[in-house]
């Protein structure tokens, strides 16, 4: 899959842009993900009164899951394309509010090549994707004999908008509120329903000179989806820390980690009853005095409840 609106979005906004996040604007990517509420996280700084801040991410993910047993059987092979365009602006003192519109490009993709050569590049699985036909599109699980979901055609179109709020505690910690709204269709594994979610963000490393990150924790409640709601599980935990060192000064490495529990119930499948974690590592560029670029690596460290793969740019501007 070619990032067409995505490109084409990123050349108009760059004029436009105007804080630097400790970490990378990820989270878990999954197709059955996405009726959860996953915040990103890792802003421990709110926006002081009057500031505003935009955010502009693509994230590129591949996933393949095939996985059966004698009651279940589910196959997901997909790829997305995640386009966001975030604003925030500080509204009082120590409060901020923002907003994320997310758009989907969902179908086969053209990366199932260049992800088996990685895999076999490092000595990772590649999970049997590799016997099958390369850049297909099929979401199925069926539970005995009855099939829940099956999309094989991949859409296009807006997910799920999320409102928040930021609360500054101090200097180096902030509180967040989330709210996400059913703005996605449930029938394209777009979201499609409403949830919430709170959380904390500590930056560990204020007032380094050199050493920068974050330490995140808290939890969501989903509300009942279409897409197998009857097994997903409303409330989930959640959490991430980072650590990042700038080693000349346009130039930082970052490693990250983002976890949640599981997000499915009444399942012996891995992809649905497993916690999620996803290992992130890259880079960032001062690429002008307030705007930096964010490129990174995710791979799904769990097996299966995360894409195998995803690839993330992100503009930021304060």
């Amino acid at each position: 899959m070619m990032l067409r609106a995505p490109l084409l979005a990123l050349a108009c906004l760059v004029p436009l842009m105007a804080a630097a996040e400790p970490g990378f604007a990820v989270r878990n990517e999954a197709t059955l993900s996405r009726t959860a509420t996953l915040p990103t996280l890792g802003e421990s700084r709110v926006l002081d009164n009057g500031q505003f801040a935009t955010r502009f991410t693509v994230d590129w993910s591949n996933e393949y899951v095939a996985q059966a047993n004698a009651r279940e059987s589910l196959t997901v092979d997909a790829e997305t394309e995640r386009v966001t365009f975030g604003f925030r602006r500080g509204v009082a003192e120590g409060v901020e509010l923002a907003v994320d519109l997310p758009l989907l490009f969902t179908g086969g993709g053209s990366l199932d090549g260049l992800i088996e050569g990685w895999h076999d590049a490092f000595g990772l699985p590649n999970g049997g994707r590799d016997r099958v036909r390369q850049n297909r599109y099929l979401v199925q699980y069926t539970v005995d004999g009855q099939t829940r979901i099956f999309d094989d055609n991949g859409a296009n179109g807006i997910g799920d908008i999320e409102l928040s709020a930021g609360f500054r505690l101090r200097e180096d910690i902030a509180f967040r509120a989330l709210a996400k709204l059913p703005t996605g269709r449930s029938n394209r594994l777009q979201g499609g329903n409403a949830g919430g979610a709170l959380w904390f963000d500590f930056d560990p490393f204020h007032g380094a000179a050199n050493w920068f990150g974050y330490v995140s924790a808290g939890a969501s409640y989903s509300g009942q989806s279409e897409v197998i709601g009857a097994q997903q599980k409303q409330f989930v935990a959640l959490g991430g820390a980072a650590i990042g060192y700038r080693v000349w000064r346009p130039v930082s490495l970052l490693v990250q980690f983002n976890g949640h529990s599981a997000l499915y119930r009444d399942s012996d499948l891995r992809a649905l009853d497993r916690p999620g974690g996803q290992l992130s590592f890259g880079g960032r560029i001062i690429i002008a005095p307030k705007l930096q670029l964010d490129l990174a690596v995710q791979e799904d460290v769990l097996v299966s409840s995360s894409p195998d793969f995803s690839i993330h740019v992100g503009l930021r501007y304060r």
